[in-house]
C-alpha cells in the first residue's frame, strides 16, 4: 500500500494560510471599510481644513497692508490728471470744445485765419477699457497756427488725442494781375479724451 505524501504539518500550514485569508477578508469587510476608511477620509478632510484655515489667517494678517495699497491706488487715481475731470460724456464734450477754443485763442492771432466751423459729439468709437469721449471738429486754419493748436492739445493735461486728421486745400480763382491771398486750409479731425469710468463690456 502506497503511503500518502500529505503530512500533518502541511495541513497546519494550509490551515494557517486559510485563517490569514479569512482574517484579511474580515478586516477589509468588517473593519477597514466601516471604521478605518472613514477615519482616514476624516483625517484628510481635517488636513485640508487646517490648510485652508492657515491661508485665511495669512490673508487676514495681510488685510491692513492690502487696504493701505488699495487706498494708495485710489488716491493716485483721484489725483491722476490724465483723465477728463467731468462726470458725464456731455459735460466732457463741452470741455473738449472749450479746450480747443482756448488753444485757438492762444495760437491764432488772426481769427479770420483760424476759425472753428463746427464741433459735434461723436459716439462711434470702439469699446475700450475706459469710456472715450470724442468730438468731431472742422476748422478753417492756416498751417502754422494749426500746428501749434494740435501740439497744444496733445501735450497738455488731461491727455487728449487727435486722430482721423484730414486736410484739404481750397482752390480759388485769382484774376490775372490780382494779389494772391492764400486761403486757410479746411481741416477735419477727431478730438478725444477719456473719462474715469469703465468702458462698455461685451
Amino acid at each position: 500500500m502506497a503511503t500518502s505524501r500529505f503530512q500533518p504539518r502541511d495541513g497546519r500550514f494550509l490551515a494557517i494560510v486559510l485563517l490569514l485569508i479569512v482574517l484579511m477578508l474580515v478586516y477589509l469587510i468588517g473593519i477597514h471599510w466601516w471604521f478605518v476608511a472613514p477615519h482616514m477620509q476624516f483625517s484628510s478632510d481635517m488636513a485640508d481644513l487646517r490648510e485652508q484655515q492657515l491661508r485665511y489667517r495669512q490673508t487676514t494678517a495681510e488685510k491692513p497692508v492690502i487696504e493701505k495699497r488699495l487706498a494708495e491706488v485710489k488716491a493716485y487715481e483721484q489725483g491722476n490728471q490724465a483723465f477728463l475731470a467731468e462726470a458725464d460724456a456731455n459735460a466732457a464734450s463741452a470741455a473738449l470744445i472749450q479746450r480747443l477754443k482756448q488753444a485757438m485763442t492762444e495760437h491764432a492771432k488772426d481769427e479770420k485765419r483760424c476759425q472753428q466751423i463746427s464741433a459735434q459729439n461723436f459716439n462711434g468709437s470702439e469699446e475700450e477699457l475706459y469710456k472715450r469721449v470724442t468730438v468731431q471738429v472742422r476748422l478753417k486754419c492756416d498751417l502754422e497756427p494749426l500746428s501749434a493748436v494740435l501740439y497744444d492739445l496733445e501735450n497738455g493735461k488731461p491727455y487728449l488725442f487727435v486722430d482721423q486728421v484730414m486736410i484739404y486745400k481750397q482752390q480759388t480763382y485769382t484774376p490775372p494781375g490780382a494779389k494772391v491771398v492764400p486761403t486757410p486750409l479746411d481741416v477735419r479731425f477727431n478730438l478725444s479724451g477719456y473719462l474715469r469710468q469703465p468702458g462698455k463690456t461685451k
